[in-house]
C-alpha cells in the first residue's frame, strides 16, 4: 500500500492550481479504496515496524514468556514520511507480558506459561483514519531439555480491532465548482464511518540455548485467522449494487528466526530474519545487531545493526528500504532507534519517504547477564 500511495503524493508549493486539487483527491481516493474497501478489488495489508524484534506480541504470539525476568514491557512508535505529507503516519504498539514457571511437583521440569496484552494504533492523521486494537494473550512452553534450556511454545491472541474515519476531511470528485476548488456538497452515499470486529491469531516457537556463548530461536505467527470483513461499506443501507461491501482482511504468516553468537569478552552478534506474507503481498526484513559491551562489570551494551528490507506489493519482489539501528541496554531497558531511508523506484524524490521508529523495552527482575536476551 505504502508503494503506490507514493505515487499520488503532490507538491505542497501549487496547491492552488486545478492539477495539484486533482492530484490530492486522487490521494485521498487511493487511502479510501485500500482501507476502507470499494468497487476494484483490493487487498488490505497490516501495518509494520522495522524494529520487529522490539514489538514480540506483535510479531508471534508465542513469544510471550521468553525473556530472563519476571515480566516484560515493550513500546514502540513508528513515524513515516514526515516530509512528504502534511501529516505523516504514525504507528504505535504498548504490550506487557508476564510468566509464571510451572513444574507440577517435579523439579526437572521447568515450563512456562505466560499471559499479556498489546494495544496497537494506527493513524492516518490527514482523513483522521484511525485503527486501534487491544488483544489478550496466552502462551505455554514446554521444556524439552532442562540442560540446554530447549523449550516448544505455543501462543494465542484474541481481541477486538476497531477501525474509524471522519468522512469531514475528505473531499470527492462531484465536489470540485470546475473553478478553483472542491467546495460543493457531495452526492456521495457513505457508510457509518465506525466498524469493529473481532480477531483471532496463533503462533509456535522454539528456542535452546545449549551455552551462555550461543542461542537460536524460531517461529511463526499466523494472523487474522478468522479474515474479518473490514469494509466500512458492509451495511445494508448501501442501495448502489456497484459497491462492495466486502474488504477481507487476508490471514498474515509471520516466521522469523535468530541467533545471539558471542564473538568475543565484549563482542555478540545477533542475526535476524522476519518474512511476512499477507494475501498477494510479501516482506522480507534482514539484518543484524552487533551488541558491545560498554562497561566489564555494569550490564550497559551498546547496539548497532544495518538491515535490509525487501517487498512485493503490486509488481516483482525488490529492495524497498535500508534501515539503520542504534541501541542502548541499561541494566532492565533497553532504548532502540532505527531510520529507513526507501530505496524504491515508484518515485524520484526518494529522500522524502523516510521513516523514524523508536522503541522501549523494559525487563523485571531479569537475571543472568550474560545471556540476557530482551527482545525476545
Amino acid at each position: 500500500m505504502e508503494s503506490i500511495i507514493g505515487q499520488f503524493i503532490c507538491s505542497k508549493e501549487h496547491k492552488g492550481n486545478r492539477k495539484n486539487l486533482l492530484c490530492l483527491f486522487k490521494l485521498q481516493v487511493v487511502l479510501m479504496i485500500f482501507m476502507s474497501g470499494s468497487a476494484l478489488k483490493v487487498s488490505s495489508q497490516d501495518a509494520h515496524f522495522s524494529q520487529f524484534y522490539a514489538s514480540p506480541l506483535t510479531l508471534n504470539p508465542a513469544i510471550a514468556g521468553t525473556y530472563t525476568g519476571t515480566f516484560r514491557i515493550s513500546a514502540i512508535y513508528r513515524d513515516q514520511w514526515r516530509s512528504a505529507v502534511d501529516d505523516p503516519l504514525k504507528t504505535f504498539a504498548v504490550s506487557g507480558d508476564v510468566k509464571f514457571n510451572v513444574n507440577y511437583g517435579n523439579k526437572n521440569v521447568q515450563d512456562i506459561v505466560a499471559l499479556g496484552i498489546t494495544f496497537f494504533g494506527d493513524r492516518v492523521s490527514s482523513f483522521d483514519l484511525n485503527t486501534n486494537q487491544i488483544m489478550l494473550t496466552a502462551a505455554y512452553h514446554k521444556s524439552l531439555d532442562k540442560k540446554t534450556k530447549q523449550y516448544l511454545g505455543i501462543g494465542i491472541q484474541g481481541g477486538i480491532f476497531q477501525k474509524t474515519i471522519n468522512y469531514e476531511d475528505l473531499t470527492f470528485q462531484d465536489q470540485f465548482n470546475a473553478i478553483d476548488g472542491y467546495t460543493l456538497v457531495s452526492g456521495e452515499n457513505l457508510p457509518p464511518n465506525n466498524r469493529a470486529y473481532a480477531d483471532i491469531n496463533m503462533g509456535i516457537y522454539y528456542s535452546i540455548t545449549p551455552n551462555k556463548s550461543f542461542s537460536f530461536h524460531a517461529g511463526a505467527g499466523y494472523f487474522h485467522a478468522t479474515k474479518p470483513n473490514i469494509s466500512f461499506f458492509n451495511t445494508p443501507d448501501i442501495i448502489d449494487p456497484q459497491i462492495s461491501k466486502t474488504d477481507i482482511l487476508q490471514a498474515k504468516w509471520s516466521v522469523h528466526t535468530g541467533a545471539s553468537i558471542k564473538t568475543g569478552n565484549r563482542m555478540s552478534i545477533q542475526p535476524r530474519v522476519n518474512a511476512l506474507v499477507q494475501g498477494p503481498h510479501s516482506e522480507l526484513n534482514l539484518g543484524a545487531t552487533f551488541r558491545y559491551k560498554i562497561s566489564k562489570t555494569a550490564g550497559q551494551y551498546l547496539l548497532l545493526g544495518p538491515y535490509l528490507r525487501g517487498v512485493k506489493n503490486y509488481n516483482n519482489f525488490g529492495m524497498e528500504s535500508v534501515i539503520g539501528m542504534f541501541g542502548l541496554e541499561m541494566n532492565n531497558f533497553i532504548l532502540g532507534f532505527s531510520y529507513d531511508q526507501n530505496v524504491g523506484s515508484l518515485v524520484k524524490d526518494r529522500k522524502s519517504l523516510s521513516s523514524l521508529e523508536i522503541s522501549l523495552i523494559y525487563i523485571g527482575e531479569y537475571h543472568n547477564d550474560d545471556n540476557f536476551c530482551p527482545q525476545w
